[in-house]
């Protein structure tokens, strides 16, 4: 035994010697390195070992993530078949069963029938049952379902767990007052589902079951569905009334019309139904109603004495009734016509001249200056006022329209506001036509806002023929509004001197023209102020068309003077404030008809000429006193109901039912 194991000691030796000779002869390490190479080599095994094991679980986590995706892009559902049945009552409730069959690929936690409440009404009774009939409780967890309000709809949410299964579930209610009534007889319109579904459903029926014993052929039907789908309808026995289609792709529509004898369903009166008879009658006649009611009150309250009659053409001034209050008199409104025409008469009365500047180059605009001629004090009432707010205190004797320019404009509210006191002082108005407008205007706010919240309260209950009642509605404001303007009355007094001053507005604005020189330049002035006033100043220059005379001494427009006829450039001069034209500057005129210095011929004014330019500085100074600185089946739906005839077996206004099915 001793002698075995020494003889396998040495031939082993003997076997590491050779190795180690053939490494050095080889060129290789000493037995030392030698060992260290093959531990290196170990640890390299190692490491290859480990990143193969790394490699691996991704790769496997990489399938893994795939397989997951894959299964969650199968996940599908689809509705094999929905059977509803209708039991309409002879009060007009409709109980619904639907019997929906759904198939689940993947995981799936619930199913939701939408109804919409607008199109059904009210719904009570809502149930659940299971394949079984058992009825499933009301609750969260699996085995449950849920009822949630999602604005106008009701969702039935059945809760469950299943995975690539076929399940089928009754959702049971009650439609209340769902039979529509009409002369010919009456209707069930049905939808029983809309066009809300994303998915295929396989079959579908709707049976319609009438109370009592009704012939089949005493029962019309309609049915609305997609182009593509094929429906039928029959009527097995009495008093039923069968709609069934197939193949229905998804985000179709399936609506049904069932029509009937009068009688078969009892009419009862309900609040909803009586708004709905009511509402859509009132909305027509609301128009009518407000405008004989505002008729009567303009006739007792806005219209003028009727018996007030006077000549009509007078050719003067029928009263010393000032210009503003001439305006305010005859339109019953204050505006800027009536300041220009109270400006345009304190200046020919004398408290003040107008100037107008030459325009400066090419594109320039021109300056009006108004200078004060005399005090102010012996003005009353809006003409002070208006005196005033020209010479204010920071230029009390001259201003220019550039200095009024976003400024005049603040004290216009109480120009006016004396005008219409004025009017009504002097007894032609019994109340100021400003107040009396905005009091209207006010009513008016108030019918929109009375008549706004009705609509509202009307179209949020979706009342029958509430958009009946919205059209009348908005006819009705604009009836008040329209005749707010004209409820201002004038008194008896008020009525005469009107007329008096139309009459004389007729001859202002008659086309024919004067011919006395001398008369024709006194009434141009003196009755520019009632033109402006009457808004026929256009009509009134063009009488003076072609007659020469001097502008008026209170107007100073500008003035080109030709070359004199002696050497030397003549002067281009305008007229100066307190002189007029006679014996202008420079050898200009001198009177009326003036020469031009020396020898020159005489040359006078048109008064068609005057009045261009000065009505041209009138609107300019208008638009500069005016401006201010910038500044930074039960009758529901809209129009159903109220005069509509109906129809026996029709379209598809009104009905009940609707919505569709959800499911994750």
């Amino acid at each position: 035994m001793k002698s075995r194991r020494g003889s396998q000691r040495a031939d082993a030796l003997a076997s590491r010697a050779v190795r180690a000779e053939s490494a050095v002869a080889a060129g290789g390490l000493p037995d030392k390195a030698a060992g260290s190479r093959v531990s290196s080599t170990a640890g390299c095994s190692a490491r290859r070992r480990f990143w193969t094991l790394v490699l691996l679980v991704l790769v496997a986590g990489v399938l893994l993530t795939l397989a997951s995706s894959a299964t969650a892009l199968a996940k599908d559902w689809r509705i094999n078949s929905i059977d509803a049945t209708l039991f309409v009552q002879e009060n007009g409730d409709v109980l619904v069963d639907e019997v929906v069959t759904f198939t689940f690929e993947g995981s799936f936690s619930y199913v939701g029938r939408v109804i919409p409440t607008q199109n059904t009404g009210r719904l009570t009774d809502v149930r659940v049952y299971d394949r079984a009939g058992n009825r499933l409780p009301e609750g969260e967890g699996p085995g449950t379902y849920t009822l949630l309000r999602e604005g106008d709809n009701l969702v039935i949410v059945v809760n469950f767990a299943l995975t690539d299964a076929t399940e089928t579930w009754t959702f049971h209610y009650k439609a209340e007052q769902q039979i529509m009534f009409w002369d010919q007889g009456d209707e069930l319109r049905w939808y029983v589902f809309d066009a809300d579904t994303p998915v295929p459903i396989g079959r579908v029926r709707a049976t319609v079951k009438l109370p009592g014993s009704v012939p089949s052929d005493k029962i019309t039907q309609a049915v609305q569905t997609g182009y593509s789908v094929q429906t039928t309808v029959a009527s097995p026995a009495p008093s039923t009334m069968v709609y069934e289609a197939t193949d229905i792709p998804p985000y179709t529509q399936f609506w049904i019309v069932t029509g009937f004898p009068k009688n078969v369903v009892q009419f009862t009166w309900t609040a909803r139904r009586v708004a709905a008879f009511i509402v859509p009658k009132v909305g027509f006649a609301l128009p009518i109603i407000f405008f004989l009611g505002m008729l009567l009150i303009w006739r007792r309250r806005g219209r003028d004495d009727p018996s007030a009659t006077y000549a009509r053409y007078v050719s003067e001034p029928p009263s010393d009734l000032a210009p503003g209050l001439v305006g305010a008199l005859i339109d019953e409104k204050v505006d800027v016509k009536e300041v220009i025409a109270t400006i345009v008469d304190l200046a020919r009365r004398g408290y003040l001249e107008i100037t107008e500047t030459e325009k400066k180059g090419l594109f320039g605009k021109s300056t009006t200056i108004f200078t004060r001629t005399k005090p102010l004090a012996d003005l009353h009432g809006f003409e002070r006022k208006v005196a005033e707010a020209l010479f204010s205190d920071p230029h009390p004797d001259q201003v220019t329209t550039e200095e009024l320019k976003n400024h005049f404009y603040a004290k216009i509210p109480p120009i006016v506001e004396q005008i219409y006191q004025g009017v009504t002082k002097a007894g032609l108005f019994a109340e100021s036509p400003k107040r009396v407008r905005g009091r209207w205007v006010g009513y008016g706010v108030l019918v929109t806002v009375v008549l706004g919240i009705l609509c509202a309260i009307f179209a949020l209950a979706d009342i029958g023929g509430w958009g009946w009642f919205v059209a009348g509605s908005l006819f009705s404001v604009v009836i008040v509004f329209a005749f707010a303007p004209h409820m201002p009355q004038r008194t008896k007094l008020g009525a005469q001197e009107q007329k008096k001053w139309e009459a004389f507005r007729n001859y202002l604005q008659d086309l024919t023209r004067f011919q006395d020189m001398e008369a024709a330049q006194d009434k141009f002035e003196k009755y520019l102020p009632y033109a402006i006033a009457l808004g026929v100043e256009k009509q009134w220059a063009r009488r003076f068309e072609g007659l020469e005379a001097p502008p008026p001494t209170w107007y100073h427009p500008p003035v080109f003077l030709p070359l004199p006829t002696s050497p030397g450039p003549g002067p281009l001069v305008t007229g100066s404030p307190g002189r007029g034209l006679g014996g202008g500057l420079g050898g200009g005129f001198s009177g009326p008809g003036g020469g031009l210095g020396g020898d020159a011929p005489g040359r006078g004014f048109s008064l068609d000429t005057i009045s261009d330019g000065l009505f041209s500085t009138l609107n300019s100074v208008s638009s500069a006193l005016t401006s201010a600185p910038s500044s930074s089946g039960s009758g529901r739906g809209a129009f159903s109901g109220g005069f509509s005839s109906g129809g026996f077996g029709g379209g598809f206004g009104g009905g009940g039912g609707g919505g569709g099915f959800r499911a994750g």
